[in-house]
Parts: C-alpha cells; structure tokens; sequence
C-alpha cells in the first residue's frame, strides 16, 4: 500500500502514492491504490480471528484524483472573523455532538493505541487550527458524588474544515491511556484513563459532550504567509501540526496562500508508531521548498553519541540553522507530554552556550515576540 522512498537521514519511510489525501479512513486488504474508483469509506475490520491486526500499514487518508492539487473547503466565511473562536460550549452547557469514525492509526509493533476520532459537530463549534475541545466522559466522577467527570482537553487534529472540508467535523488523535500494575504487569482497567478508552472504544454515532474549543498559544500567525514555522511534538502531540499542513499544503484557501518554510520533527518509539506520515511524505514530495521533515524514532534509531534517539537529538543536529532561523523571525512550536520539554531545553541551552549567547536571554526575546509557543500536558 505505500511505497518505500524519500529517505529520512538514516531511516526510509513509507510515501503514499501519488494521489492527494482526504478522508479519513482505514486501508482495507483488497485497495490498490493505483485505482482511484475505490469508495471513500472503507469497512472498519481490524482484527482477525487470532485477534492480530491484519495489516501492519494503516493509511489514514483516502484519495482524492491527483488532477486536484488541492481541495477546496467552504464554507469560506469560517474564513471572517478576526479573533478566534472561544468557548462557545462551557462545561456545564456542553455540545452534544456525534462519533463518525474511529481508527487505529498506528501499526501492530506500536508501543499501545492511537486512535483518529472524527467528530461531526454540525458547524456549531467552530475552531480555528492549533485550538483544542474539551471532552467530558459518560459517567459520574468518583471524586465527585454525583458530580459530572472533568473535562479533558484534546488538541484537535484538522483544520477548521475537518477531514470533509465542509466545516462540520472535528478530529481528535488520542493515545489510549493503560494502566499495567508494576508488580504483576497486568492490566488494571479500573485504573485506565476514563476519557481516552471512552473515545478510543466509541462506535460511529456514538454520543460525545464537547467544551470549547478553547487555547491561543498554539494558533498558526497568517500575518506573513512566507513565515517559518519550527513544530516539534512527541506522539499525539504532532495534532494540531496536522491541522496547520493541511491549511499549508491541502486546502485551497482563498486567503491563505502558504509560501513559507514548515519543518516538522516527531518523535516516536519506532516506525510502527508513526502518525499521519502518509499525509507528510505527501508533502515532503509535493512541497520539497516549503516543507521538511525529520523523524526521531527512540527504539530504532541512535543519536550522535550512541545513545537512542529523542526529538531533541534531532534537533540537535539541525541546532545551527534552527537558531538562525529564530534569529530571523521563525516560530517555534512544541507540543506532546510536558517531559519532553526539559530535554528539549537542555540541548537548546547547550546549543546557546557553544555559540556563545544566554539561553535565558534568548528564550525571554523569543516569547516577547511572540514566537515560542508550548503546549504540553
């Protein structure tokens, strides 16, 4: 189903064929995708009769005809506002939208489940791209007799036109959250997380309350469309990446015409674990001057000291043009779990020192200019 070019340093990743990407949905054994006559929705069939999942490449996307370089989305007044979007549904009113797809979207030698979520929430909840929804589970809080469960706040994973670019639908990436007592390496699943396996395990139309949408610090500046964009992320972290490159590199948006430099780096446990790389190596292959892409797989991969690879090797090794991209203006994102940032941190004050400036210095210039933005959890 994909085919194996593109190299990446060290590491060959998978590149989708040539076709432009659209819906989100699983690849079925029997889809050639040289033939675009395929439908657009494919049956959700994971597992075989030994429970093993049947294929080891999950394509994320469907095809689009090659002839449309990219896709046209409306409605284009999503494009009118000045100021985004912000909490419209708060918790206690929250919106009642609908589960239209759920999909594992990592392979069988993936450490856990990472699941694409499209959401249908009828354009009453706008957003704009680097935004998050909060999520509040079925069920009571145990801490709160009677009490609702919190909300969990999600990054949402599209652009504000979601995966059928008609503005109506949402996608969240979720990584199922397990708990393994230490002692017997046993499941407990009275100690998984609540909201994560509720969306993980929902069925299309399925019921979902949502809050929001809600967050500033990671929206994409459009003030210059030839800026540069640093976006860094570990795992599910890279969502609201895919919500930028969509509007970058597969939206045909009247307003926003992309003419920059994106670079994304992901970091991951291993090539199994990769999230939406079809729709990047799509990119890498159609945009080589606008777009680069580095991958830093921990369990497959070595770091320049021999030790395994982190998102902060890889961008220690990229450190030179990275901070003369920050001193001409790029921005530089981050998202995934909060342990990725102290690493992070170090290599870039290690960075700082060898070239002879202060880390603190240049951190505190780079927020007053608005262009450090974290989001972690």
């Amino acid at each position: 189903m994909s085919h194996w070019a593109l190299s990446q340093g060290s590491l060959t990743v998978p590149v989708a064929s040539d076709f432009s990407l659209r819906r989100s949905v699983f690849k079925a054994r029997s889809v050639n995708f040289n033939d675009k006559s395929w439908a657009p929705i494919l049956p959700l069939d994971l597992k075989t009769k030994n429970g093993q999942l049947r294929n080891q490449r999950i394509v994320c996307m469907s095809v689009q005809q090659a002839s449309a370089p990219k896709v046209n989305v409306a409605p284009l007044q999503l494009e009118d506002a000045n100021e985004p979007p912000l909490n419209i549904y708060k918790p206690k009113e929250p919106y009642t939208a609908t589960i239209l797809s759920v999909e594992r979207i990592v392979g069988p030698k993936a450490p856990g489940e990472t699941c694409h979520i499209v959401i249908d929430h009828g354009g009453n909840v706008p957003y704009w791209e680097g935004q998050s929804y909060g999520v509040i589970p079925p069920g009571k809080n145990p801490k709160k007799p009677g009490a609702p469960h919190n909300v969990r706040l999600y990054s949402i994973a599209s652009s504000r036109y979601g995966d059928y670019f008609d503005g109506k639908t949402t996608s969240l990436c979720v990584r199922r959250a397990v708990y393994y007592d230490p002692e017997t390496g046993k499941e407990d699943p009275s100690k998984n997380g609540v909201c994560s396996n509720f969306l993980c395990n929902s069925k299309p139309g399925d019921k979902i309350k949502i809050t929001g949408p809600a967050g500033k610090i990671m929206l994409l500046p459009e003030d210059d469309p030839n800026a540069t964009h640093i976006m860094i992320a570990t795992g599910t972290g890279v969502a609201p990446y895919r919500g930028y490159l969509r509007r970058m590199f597969m939206e045909s948006v009247p307003k926003f015409k992309f003419g920059g430099l994106a670079w994304l780096f992901l970091g991951v446990a291993n090539t199994d674990s990769l999230l939406y790389n079809e729709e990047f190596t799509k990119y890498l292959k159609d945009y080589p001057d606008n777009f680069r892409y580095d991958i830093a797989l921990s369990r497959e991969q070595k770091n320049q000291r021999g030790g395994k690879m982190y998102v902060q090797d890889k961008i220690e090794e990229y450190s030179d043009e990275i901070f003369k991209l920050l001193d001409n203006g790029a921005h530089i994102y981050f998202c995934g779990l909060k342990g990725m940032m102290p690493g992070i941190q170090e290599t870039l004050k290690r960075v700082a020192v060898e070239r002879g400036e202060s880390w603190e210095e240049k951190l505190s210039q780079l927020k007053k200019n608005k262009q450090w933005h974290v989001e972690v959890y």
